[in-house]
């Protein structure tokens, strides 16, 4: 699940992970959705109505940003979104636009592609070890369930797009190319029917019960 990038002028090859490669392609939300995704299909996370509960401890988790959305679910329940939203304005997701705009991928003041992280996101793609969804959001996530769970646990962001989920609409993928902002949001919902192990929509929570969207495992 790496990809190697040699940074402009330098020796040495920078690897970048799923997560790097996220934020590359759509900023801290890409990030927070690839999470979800890649939690919900290794079994550490299952989503059951409107929330979704922890299956394994967070220190089970691969990375740093798997281990914190995990760590910020509480045990009694607790809106998805406001578990996301600290996650995306956490340290972990902080760290990696860090690393990327000392790789020269970002640039420092807005956190914006640059041509050499173009250029990554396009060698990463055509290496074609990544999921889809890493590249192109929700639009490519083919479970129609889970894409709404994973959706509709993010933060409602302003303007038309949270507009639209107010109104009972879920957007496909409502980051677009977002590569700095960090979004908060979220509203408190009631638990839901399990719609078992394969698929999810739906609000989401999250941890040993977060409070939020429904879903599926």
């Amino acid at each position: 699940m790496r990809t190697l990038f040699r940074r402009r002028g330098g020796a040495a090859r920078q690897a970048l992970d799923l997560y790097d490669i996220a934020y590359l392609a759509g900023g801290p939300r890409r990030v927070a959705q690839v999470a979800l995704i890649t939690l919900r299909e290794r079994g550490a996370i299952k989503f059951i109505g409107l929330r979704v509960r922890a299956l394994r401890p967070a220190e089970a988790a691969d990375h740093p940003v798997e281990r914190a959305l995990i760590g910020r679910c509480h045990p009694v329940g607790w809106d998805a979104a406001s578990a996301v939203a600290e996650v995306l304005s956490g340290p972990e997701v902080k760290r990696i636009g860090a690393r990327l705009v000392s790789y020269g991928l970002l640039s420092r003041s807005r956190r914006r592609r640059t041509d050499a992280g173009g250029r990554a996101l396009e060698s990463a793609e055509r290496e074609g070890t990544l999921p889809a969804h890493v590249f192109r959001g929700l639009s490519a996530v083919p479970d129609k369930r889970l894409r709404t769970a994973v959706g509709e646990a993010m933060p409602i962001p302003a303007g038309s797009g949270g507009s639209l989920i107010r109104m009972g609409y879920v957007l496909e993928d409502d980051d677009g190319d977002d590569h700095g902002q960090d979004a908060h949001g979220g509203s408190d919902s009631a638990p839901g029917p399990d719609w078992g192990s394969h698929s999810g929509s739906g609000h989401a929570s999250c941890g040993s019960g977060c409070g939020g969207g429904g879903g599926g495992d």
